[in-house]
């Protein structure tokens, strides 16, 4: 290696909600270590700030989404994007680490160099390419592509005489006031979009191929509000994180061994709303409640624009784009001036990087992931990735404890390396997909892409908090971590 490139301890790639923790962990727990933090985009947030769509919030309660080492405060649990966007700012700045982040920075490829026991990055910035080595490397870039969403081809597209436009490349210059919207998905883009669109266009339609299950909840959680007035910020915090994390776990628990005992009160909900005959064939999915991720409906607002007649539902399949708007394959006509696809995320493996070790590409596809964050025969390389059927951040903060942990006990071995290795009884084990039990097309379309689960532990990627909780907290020493 060319003694003249720079080298640092870590590099985390990627500065949105994922990478500001693993930095924080990082900066607090091992202050001793040199990182940088490299952001392809222009600014810090990631998907806070790569989605700019009308109403764009989130889809969990911040309680559980924000992060543990910094309570929040704001009365709305249910937070809207530029909140949540302000949040990690405040977060970069608590902890000082602007001088980490290098924004326009975007990883291409990665090498591990054996003889050098480090990754050499290649970096495309603004200057042109550049080298970066470092011992360790932490992906928080997502799961998703950020340059473009699933655009799956409609018939006719080119005979519309109106604007298309995605949820993730909003233009700052669409203008929807007095237009009949189309809005083609069903998922939590779809439900978000529909209600903001409806308070100022003359129409919205939501267009959906087939229902998804939808939870109404307050977006104001006054037991939260009332805990913060007698105990303070940072206790009311806790004792709500955990009152959610224990309730979330409990309803997909509960759904999954009872399904129709966990619909009901969801339909009572939407019928009490819309009525019986719209929630029967608009918002009864033909699959059991987290086979996909339920949506989240705060104050009932997609409802309510429906019942206000300011928005309308039409389900089944698009035949055709129409100069002036779409045709079901009933025969129905949706008039539209603009539609929108939300037809959902282009999903990638690591950020598009291109992997190898000592110039021989990795596939991914071919690697058993070790407890969800790492790969089988890679070293020194964890991923971070959040849950499904809960928060997000709840997943990262066990993750980010694991690499903790992993960290310091490399400093007491004295190693510079750490690989998981197939045992010699993990030879020849059953592939299972990365994600079990999940249909949700975005995943499902790029699955095979993906490291396999294998049939026992630790090669495994729990979706459940208790059990992920017990197989990162387990001993280092299993015999499949290569300490060197």
């Amino acid at each position: 290696m060319d003694r003249t490139i720079e080298r640092v301890d870590v590099v985390i790639v990627g500065a949105g909600l994922s990478g500001i923790a693993a930095a924080v962990e990082l900066k607090t727990k091992h202050p001793e270590r040199s990182f940088v933090m490299l952001e392809a985009r222009a600014d810090i947030g990631g998907t806070w700030d790569l989605f700019r769509y009308p109403g764009i919030r989130s889809d969990s309660d911040m309680f559980t989404l924000g992060y543990g080492f910094k309570p929040w405060t704001a009365e709305k649990s249910i937070a809207s994007g530029e909140a949540i966007l302000d949040y990690l700012n405040e977060a970069v700045d608590d902890y000082e680490l602007r001088p980490h982040i290098r924004v326009e920075h975007r990883v291409i490829g990665a090498d591990w160099s054996q003889g050098d026991r480090c990754w050499n990055l290649e970096v495309e910035g603004l200057g042109g390419r550049t080298s970066l080595a470092c011992s360790y490397l932490y992906m928080a870039s997502g799961y998703y592509d950020h340059d473009q969403g699933h655009l799956p081809e409609f018939p006719g597209q080119e005979a519309f005489g109106g604007r298309i436009v995605h949820p993730q490349e909003w233009p700052d210059d669409l203008d929807c006031a007095g237009k009949r919207v189309s809005v083609i998905g069903s998922g939590a883009t779809a439900v978000t979009l529909v209600p903001a669109l409806a308070q100022v266009a003359s129409k919205v339609t939501m267009v959906q191929r087939s229902p998804s299950y939808v939870a109404m909840d307050s977006d104001v959680d006054e037991e939260a509000n009332r805990l913060r007035a007698e105990v303070g910020s940072r206790e009311a915090f806790e004792r709500v994180r955990l009152r959610n994390l224990q309730d979330q776990q409990a309803r997909y628990q509960f759904a999954r061994a009872d399904p129709e005992t966990f619909k009901k009160p969801l339909f009572d909900e939407i019928e009490k709303i819309v009525g019986r005959d719209c929630r029967e064939k608009h918002f009864t999915p033909a699959y059991e409640p987290w086979d996909q991720r339920l949506c989240l409906v705060p104050n009932g607002d997609l409802f309510h624009a429906i019942r206000d007649g300011k928005a309308d539902m039409v389900t089944g399949h698009i035949e055709t784009f129409t100069e002036d708007g779409l045709r079901m394959t009933s025969g129905e006509e949706v008039p539209a001036d603009i539609v929108v696809t939300a037809t959902g995320l282009q999903l990638v493996t690591l950020g598009k990087i291109r992997f190898s070790i000592g110039g021989a590409p990795i596939d991914f596809s071919k690697t058993f992931t070790y407890k969800g964050v790492a790969f089988s025969g890679v070293p020194n390389l964890l991923m971070a990735f959040g849950y499904l059927n809960s928060s997000w951040t709840l997943r990262l903060e066990l993750v980010n404890r694991f690499w903790s942990a992993l960290l310091a006990t490399m400093d007491e071995l004295g190693a510079a390396v750490v690989t998981p290795v197939l045992r010699d009884e993990d030879q020849g084990m059953e592939r299972g997909p990365w994600l079990r039990d999940v249909s949700s097309g975005y995943l499902v379309r790029h699955m095979d892409e993906m490291p396999a689960q294998g049939d026992r532990e630790p090669w495994v990627n729990p979706q459940v908090h208790e059990q992920l909780k017990n197989l990162l907290s387990a001993p280092f020493d299993d015999g499949v971590l290569r300490f060197s």
